[in-house]
């Protein structure tokens, strides 16, 4: 019997036991080294020796703790959780980002071979590494010249995430019904909030949406008309189907982040719309494909440029006007947290933040001024942009 270190783990020990008790081979006088078997406990100098006590007591009672799988080993069953626990987005993320930083960085390690050293050491390669913008995972040896000169620091906010995956994965390990490793006895800390936090986005006003719309091309009017009022992300708006609809009631089944569905009210603005589209299978279907609109960044930043819009827009942006304007125009802050689908407050209140007509009014509130008045009527305009929208009658 005996009690040894593990030879590479640290905090690993393994235990030697005769199960069935000491007995010699009756040809050669010796024990019986097929009677011997190994265990093996994770912890402390005086935990193992606790332990060993006890399994010297009663080792066909005692249980060990199972040499837990590396990363790498442990991957494809995660991936099969971690696909149905987050949104696609997330989720297609995390399998570039795995094969292209974490797995050459972590995949040998178990769990409890972790350390904050090594948690440190990623973020400081990491920190010493660039990234091509429009083409995140690309090699800087497939780099042209000017690709070259285009290519940025990783950001802390991009390193944070990167952990947060690890962190998820050993989480997951160590969950009872998986139970494939022991907890992480550390916590594997990112940086401070105050140098990952996002800018708060520059939202643009409500004419500046409708430009954008009308200087969009026209297949894709429709598209960003439900996008806006509805308040939609990129992976619930593109593959939304028919079947979601219900235009009896006029409202959608909206799937989010991990399938989590949700009601969204159709605005009177995209009824029109939503009968022409909602027929059957996919609203929103890409001619040359045959299937759902993967992306249409590309379209949207011509629109802005058209439009003569001045700030960066991007898809997601669309979402935010809706929220900010929708505190603007005196949804319940509570109400828009369920229009837009957020688990928690503290992510709608952004958009009281960035409604400056409401501040504004507020603030006027002060010393008994009574709220101004609004100083655009967009009802007109709103009148032609639908009416352009619409198809064109012919005469025969």
């Amino acid at each position: 019997m005996s009690l040894s270190r593990h030879p590479t783990l640290d905090d690993v020990w393994i235990a030697r036991v005769y199960v069935e008790g000491r007995k010699k081979d009756s040809k050669t006088g010796k024990a019986n080294e097929a009677g011997r078997k190994r265990f093996y406990r994770q912890g402390t100098e005086a935990e193992a020796l606790k332990w060993y006590a006890s399994l010297l007591r009663s080792p066909k009672k005692e249980t060990s703790v199972p040499l837990a799988p590396t990363l790498t080993e442990a991957w494809a069953k995660f991936c099969a959780y971690y696909e149905q626990a987050t949104s696609e987005t997330t989720f297609n993320d995390y399998l570039k980002t795995w094969n292209r930083h974490l797995k050459p960085f972590f995949g040998q390690f178990r769990p409890m071979q972790l350390t904050p050293d090594l948690i440190d050491n990623y973020k400081v390669k990491r920190q010493g590494e660039t990234y091509l913008p429009g083409k995140n995972y690309q090699l800087p040896k497939d780099d042209t010249e000017a690709e070259s000169k285009r290519r940025k620091p990783v950001s802390k906010k991009r390193i944070q995430n990167e952990l947060y995956y690890i962190s998820a994965m050993c989480s997951w390990m160590a969950l009872p019904e998986v139970d494939l490793a022991q907890p992480l006895h550390f916590k594997i800390k990112g940086y401070p909030a105050k140098d990952t936090k996002a800018p708060l986005p520059v939202v643009p006003g409500k004419r500046d949406v409708i430009w954008l719309i009308r200087n969009i091309e026209r297949k894709f009017r429709p598209m960003l008309l439900i996008w806006y009022y509805g308040g939609l992300r990129k992976s619930e708006l593109l593959p939304i189907k028919a079947e979601q609809i219900n235009a009896a009631y006029w409202y959608m089944i909206v799937r989010g982040k991990g399938d989590k569905e949700r009601i969204v009210p159709i605005h009177r603005k995209i009824k029109y719309y939503i009968r022409k589209f909602a027929k059957s299978g996919y609203l929103f279907v890409n001619p040359k494909t045959k299937n759902p609109y993967v992306d249409i960044s590309k379209n949207i930043k011509r629109a802005a440029i058209k439009a003569g819009l001045s700030q960066r827009v991007y898809l997601h942006l669309l979402r935010h006007c809706f929220g900010t304007h929708g505190i603007e125009s005196g949804i319940n802050p509570r109400a828009m947290q369920l229009l837009l689908g957020h688990s928690s407050m503290k992510t709608t209140e952004i958009y009281t933040t960035l409604a400056a007509g409401t501040l504004t009014s507020e603030m006027a509130k002060f010393g008994g001024k009574g709220p101004e008045k609004r100083e655009h009527d967009l009802m007109a305009m709103m009148q032609e942009l639908m009416a352009a929208l619409r198809p064109a009658s012919t005469g025969k």
